[in-house]
Parts: structure tokens; C-alpha cells; sequence
């Protein structure tokens, strides 16, 4: 009987576990040098979409005069670019980020790995390169382009 109940339990904590990691809702701050903002947000919450949801996501300004322009691609072409893009709590998810620099002044984009929830792998996609944003803190746009940013179950 008490064997029984271990059991129980045991598997019970192993699918409750489970479920907080692929239930984690997080947000994540991208630090912006060289761009018409000094940050940007993405995340997972309860209830939000890959689409545009009013009151959760957030449309960029418009670009400035001789700055870098950024911001996240909407699902949805007519809608502006998004400051902040929150999605659901399904996995694997995925943003992308357009940037866009000012002649020949790179942008840098920089972000805490402290904020990245334990269980789920975030990684940032660069032309052909792909980086652990666990261990790589800091990137580097020079030219206009649309970085890919995955998120999905860790190891």
C-alpha cells in the first residue's frame, strides 16, 4: 500500500513537473543600442495568441530619422511591427525580429539569460548560424535582415 502511494505520487510529481515547464509564461527583455528604441519584448502568457491580441501585444513607434529600425513581424502583413510580442503557453513557439540598420552602424541587441525559464531552449537565428541565447548575451546586426528566435522544450 505505501509502496503504492509512492508510486503514485512519484508520477504525479514527474507530470506536475511536466506541466509547469510547458505551462511557464515568461517575458523577456531585448536591449536595443543603435535602433529607434532601447528595448523590446517577448514572452508567453496564459491566453495569448500568435496573433495580434489587443491589450497584451504592443505595436512599435514608427521608425526615427538616422537610427535603426526593429521590431517583431506580425502573423498579420497589414499590421505595423510589434514592440512587444507575447504568444500562448504552447511550444514550440516563434518570433521574428526585423532589424534594419542606419548606414553602417550596427544594431546590438543584448538580453539577460536569468529571465529565460528553466526547461525551455530559446535560440536566435542569424543568417545559417543558430545561438543559445542561454550563452550567447549579445548580438550584432549589421545589415537589414529578420532574425528567427525559437522557442522550445530544453533538454
Amino acid at each position: 500500500m505505501i509502496r503504492s502511494s509512492f508510486h503514485y505520487l512519484f508520477l504525479a510529481g514527474i507530470f506536475g513537473l511536466a506541466a509547469v515547464v510547458s505551462g511557464q509564461g515568461f517575458e523577456l527583455k531585448l536591449q536595443l543600442q543603435r535602433a529607434h528604441i532601447g528595448e523590446i519584448f517577448l514572452g508567453r502568457q496564459d491566453g495569448a495568441t500568435s496573433a495580434y491580441d489587443r491589450g497584451v501585444d504592443i505595436f512599435a513607434p514608427p521608425p526615427g530619422m538616422q537610427t535603426g529600425y526593429v521590431g517583431f513581424t506580425s502573423p498579420n502583413p497589414k499590421l505595423p511591427l510589434l514592440y512587444k510580442d507575447i504568444r500562448g503557453l504552447d511550444l514550440p513557439q516563434e518570433w521574428k525580429l526585423y532589424c534594419q540598420p542606419e548606414g553602417n552602424q550596427p544594431i546590438v541587441l543584448s538580453w539577460s539569460a536569468d529571465n529565460i525559464p528553466e526547461g525551455l531552449a530559446l535560440t536566435i537565428k542569424q543568417d545559417d548560424s543558430a545561438f543559445d541565447m542561454r550563452t550567447v548575451k549579445r548580438m550584432e546586426v549589421k545589415t537589414k535582415t529578420t532574425l528567427l528566435i525559437e522557442l522550445k522544450k530544453g533538454p
